[in-house]
């Protein structure tokens, strides 16, 4: 493997899981390397790989997602990707405050799963599209979409209004718009402001 290829370590009981995501990471990715474990006990014993991205179901593995993903990022110093088919809002929410780079579900176009693996991969964010506009995130009295979170940490990472859009698929004028609202939900007077107050409150890294 070359130095600056990817790996990847998928943790699911249930091997047509893991052999499904192998095959398209693997036709997707070319040059990726794929390890798998049937349980995140199994994935932690495994101490000498350090895998760049770990794709984990909480569900199956029957953990607390945010004691599991904690332990992972400690252990393995991963970026943690989770793909469940039974996840709700509260896991969204238990996942997002534990840190991890992204969240799919298992119903979605298997390039979702790509795009999340690659944006981990690149130290960046990635929600299931189906669910970034739809589900809130309640931090205290402070609430963002999933999207203003998103657009937020993009912009703690350095990245203008255009990139971002362009990132997103959006116009700048949408994310424009966002910005407006996440600095009126936190009070903040500047986009430097809501960054902090952001990071302060744990919405964002």
């Amino acid at each position: 493997m070359h130095a600056d290829a990817l790996l990847c370590l998928i943790v699911d009981d249930h091997p047509v899981v893991r052999q499904g995501i192998r095959a398209l990471l693997e036709r997707e990715m070319p040059g990726v390397e794929v390890v798998d474990a049937a349980t995140p006990a199994a994935a932690l014993a495994a101490g000498d790989k350090h895998p760049d991205v770990v794709v984990i179901d909480p569900s199956s593995a029957g953990a607390e997602v945010e004691k599991l993903v904690g332990e992972l990022r400690r252990t393995l110093d991963s970026a943690i990707v989770v793909f469940t088919g039974n996840g709700g809002a509260r896991l969204l929410a238990d996942a997002l405050k534990a840190g991890v780079k992204g969240y799919v579900r298992k119903d979605s176009p298997p390039e979702d799963l790509v795009r999340a693996i690659q944006a981990a991969q690149s130290g960046e964010f990635y929600v299931d599209p189906a669910l970034s506009s739809t589900i809130v995130l309640e931090e205290g009295d402070r609430t963002l979409t999933v999207r203003q979170r998103e657009i937020l940490q993009m912009l703690a990472d350095g990245m203008q209004t255009d990139a971002v859009a362009k990132r997103l698929g959006l116009s700048t004028e949408t994310v424009r718009t966002h910005t407006k609202r996440i600095l009126a939900k936190l009070h903040a007077d500047t986009r430097t402001q809501a960054v902090a107050i952001a990071i302060r409150n744990g919405l964002i890294q």
